[in-house]
């Protein structure tokens, strides 16, 4: 019973870890498209602002 315990709690810890750093991934992505976004088409911008705001909204934010 311990051992299933622990293991649900390392993956809990796994899970949590790999959330975060996906958000953190999003936000580093995000900043970036604002950098670029200046210099795009207005095609490229509409796709830039929507692909942000899914990514947003995929991950709870």
């Amino acid at each position: 019973m311990d051992t299933m315990s622990e293991a649900r709690r390392q993956t809990g810890l796994v899970e949590a870890e790999n959330r975060r750093k996906m958000l953190d991934l999003c936000w580093e992505f995000r900043a970036r498209l604002e950098q670029l976004q200046p210099g795009l088409s207005l095609v490229d911008y509409t796709y830039a602002q929507a692909l942000k705001s899914f990514l947003l909204k995929a991950r709870g934010i």
